[in-house]
């Protein structure tokens, strides 16, 4: 499996499905097309005996991925369904990273933020550069980010989703691994090498268990952004009826 494109590769190396964000130059934000790839890409390797694990990275060494690209320009020009297509196509990202049955790992080569910092937290490891940071900086740009909260919530419970989600500010690598969010912080120039140990030695467990144990470990998870998508669903329709 092999894909090259201006915005988005994906190859597969060795056992190791590698998708790479590649908009450097646009903090690697995700277009639609660019997430409904992913997706694609992440249900293939599902059922694709040649792959043991997925592995999320981005190019460049300053971001990782800044979330969905919310200046992308709708090529029928609707903007109210552009936002419904960026919503739906990063529902089913989170999706496909929580549903696939393989391991699915992080790769942070810079800072992680909004939709972005999300993937990260969903995935099922995250192996980071220790200049990368996390952050949900939603609040300061007035979006209330239901999905970020809950995530963070499931996760680390509420004072993390405060800490975060409330302030705004960006999480630093080291303090990212103290509390958890972080399996491996490694130098830049050790990051791959430590990023294809954690995704091999992922890969190599019992492929059936592993995925028995995923579908129940995130079964919480699964329901908060549920809840989560249900109220930011309420928040556009009552935007739209007030405009």
């Amino acid at each position: 499996m092999s894909e090259l494109s201006n915005e988005l590769t994906i190859e597969r190396l060795a056992s190791l499905l590698w998708v790479t964000l590649n908009r450097a130059a646009k903090a690697n934000a995700m277009t639609v097309d660019m997430m409904e790839r992913m997706t694609a890409a992440i249900h293939a390797a599902a059922d694709d005996a040649q792959v043991s694990a997925v592995m999320l990275s981005g190019s460049g060494e300053r971001v990782f991925c800044a979330g969905v690209d919310i200046r992308e320009q709708p090529a029928d020009g609707d903007m109210a369904r552009q936002r419904q297509r960026r919503s739906q196509a990063l529902a089913a990202l989170q999706d496909a990273v929580m549903d696939c049955p393989k391991p699915v790992v992080a790769v942070l080569n810079g800072t992680a933020s909004g939709g972005g910092a999300m993937l990260a937290l969903l995935a099922d490891a995250c192996v980071a550069v220790d200049t990368a940071k996390l952050s949900l900086p939603e609040i300061d740009l007035g979006i209330a980010t239901f999905s970020g909260a809950n995530i963070l919530e499931v996760i680390g419970g509420r004072a993390l989703a405060l800490d975060l989600i409330q302030s705004g500010r960006a999480m630093r690598a080291d303090e990212a691994q103290a509390r958890g969010l972080f399996c491996a912080v490694a130098p830049r120039d050790h990051l791959i090498v430590k990023a294809v140990e954690v995704g091999e030695a992922l890969g190599a467990k019992n492929p059936r268990t592993f995925a028995e144990n995923k579908q129940w470990i995130n079964r919480s998870l699964k329901a908060a952004l549920s809840q989560a998508r249900d109220e930011h669903a309420r928040h556009r329709e009552l935007a739209r009826t007030e405009s």
